[in-house]
């Protein structure tokens, strides 16, 4: 019995700079996101540092 195909799933993602730091990033129709460094790294801490959103998604 031949196996049934698997659709193909594509994901997308695009992001804005605000500044040296930090990040607006868009996901499908969600509002966007913000990923910022923390002072001492020389940002504004507006949001949760790029490391940050990755340990979050090995979390998921």
């Amino acid at each position: 019995m031949p196996d049934k195909p698997q659709p193909t799933v594509t994901n997308r993602a695009h992001g804005k700079m605000r500044d040296h730091a930090a990040a607006e990033i868009y996901v499908r129709s969600f509002d966007p996101v913000i990923s910022d460094e923390p002072p001492s790294r020389g940002g504004h801490d507006a949001g949760p540092s790029p490391l940050e959103y990755i340990l979050a998604a090995l979390c998921a």
